[in-house]
């Protein structure tokens, strides 16, 4: 009995197979890789450790940049922005530019900067900048120290030695310094917007967008959003020759929590025949913003304005105002919180130098668990095995022998096709 033998199937049948079904998985390994990586993320540019230590990077990359982009040593460069801040004085734009000092010079003084840095052992924003001042040109030193002189040391040049004892641990212990915060209040009070509210009421010319976030702020925030309207009262009321992105993303934010429209009628009929501040017409307007604003929408603009208190508490009100003022969206403004976070007064001074590229130093990390990991080696397996497949067939497609005609007679090779 003849046995009929079993027909191999051809490398194509299982190369086909392996390849398409790779082909559909990757993708779903994929985006449950993304998904994984962010979904359960709040924000992007999250304030982690991760990422302040990241975005910090990042600006010390952007001064090295701008140091080396100069026709002049790094080293000068540095020292001229030194001294335009001196010579400003503008002293938290000095301090951060003392600060990024390790990484905006370059060569010898730079090793020995970081080396001399890396010796004190403090590392310390106050051991860096002042063994960075030691790199400035003598007058320069000079200067800077004058201008650093505290108010302790000249008042102990005046005062008798007692009153100086009575007022140096207040000055002068870290211990007893309050936390910092911010204590502008550019929001006015109840009675200024009491008034303001019957000037509107009666058809005057009325900025309605900062009455409506003073009302915002003053009757409906918490402390740290108070203090954060604040500087977004400060931001709304600049007045620069230039646009300011973040006035329009403020406006149009206010006009989401506040129907403008039913605010003005509501107060036009109660208030009309109002014409300054009584203690009747305070509680109409405390009831007229508590019943109107929409309270899930608040919350979220509440939460921006803490974000605003972050920044100047990070560095300065006035150097909060020209952060935020390039922010365009909240994207932006968490991208700034981070930067503030991460750099400080090293913000200030790169908002000041190149403000155009400040939030772009802003960095998300994302921590890789083992759980991450083992999906991004599925991902990789499984494009390995695509290439894999694509390369072999196209190997054995240069490889495989070509047809030959045979004689239907002799059954013989008689020559290639």
């Amino acid at each position: 009995m003849n046995r009929r033998r079993k027909r191999r199937l051809p490398f194509a049948v299982y190369g086909a197979l392996i390849f398409n079904s790779a082909l559909c998985a990757a993708p779903f390994m994929a985006a449950h890789l993304v998904s994984a990586a962010y979904g359960d993320r709040p924000t992007a540019f999250e304030a982690s450790p991760e990422a302040i230590l990241a975005t910090r990077a990042a600006i010390d990359e952007r001064f090295q940049q701008i140091s080396a982009s100069e026709d002049v040593e790094p080293g000068q460069v540095w020292a001229n922005l030194v001294r335009q801040s001196l010579e400003e004085r503008e002293m938290p734009l000095v301090r951060g530019l003392l600060l990024v000092a390790p990484a905006m010079l370059d060569g010898r003084d730079g090793e020995a900067l970081r080396a001399r840095i890396a010796v004190t052992g403090s590392g310390g924003e106050e051991a860096v900048m002042q063994a960075a001042a030691a790199y400035l040109p003598e007058d320069l030193q000079d200067e800077y120290e004058r201008s650093r002189q505290s108010i302790v040391s000249m008042f102990t040049a005046s005062a008798p030695a007692e009153a100086v004892a009575a007022s140096a641990p207040s000055v002068m212990e870290p211990s007893v310094l309050p936390e910092r915060r911010v204590e502008t209040n550019r929001l006015g009070d109840i009675r200024q917007h009491t008034m303001t509210a019957v000037g509107w009421a009666n058809d005057e010319n009325t900025d309605v967008h900062a009455f409506l976030l003073s009302g915002i702020g003053l009757i409906l925030a918490d402390p740290e959003a108070r203090e954060g309207a604040s500087v977004a009262m400060s931001t709304l009321r600049t007045r620069t020759q230039g646009p300011v992105p973040f006035k329009a993303y403020l406006a149009q934010r206010i006009e989401d929590v506040v129907p403008v429209g039913e605010m003005k009628r509501l107060l036009s009929a109660e208030l009309h025949n109002e014409v300054s501040y009584t203690p009747d017409a305070s509680a109409v307007v405390e009831r007229v913003f508590r019943s109107t604003i929409d309270r899930e929408k608040l919350e979220g603009l509440l939460a921006e304005f803490r974000l605003l208190r972050d920044i100047a508490g990070d560095t300065s009100v006035e150097a909060a105002i020209a952060i935020v003022g390039r922010v365009k969206d909240s994207v932006d403004l968490r991208a700034a919180r981070l930067v503030a976070a991460a750099g400080g007064e090293r913000a200030v001074a790169l908002e000041h130098v190149d403000g155009d590229n400040l939030l772009e130093t802003a960095r998300t990390v994302i921590p890789w668990t083992n759980a991450l990991r083992l999906q991004a080696a599925g991902v990789a397996a499984c494009l390995a095995l695509l290439a894999f497949i694509a390369l072999t067939t196209a190997w054995k497609s240069f490889r495989r022998n070509r047809p030959v005609r045979k004689s239907a007679v002799y059954l013989t090779e008689t020559y290639p096709v």
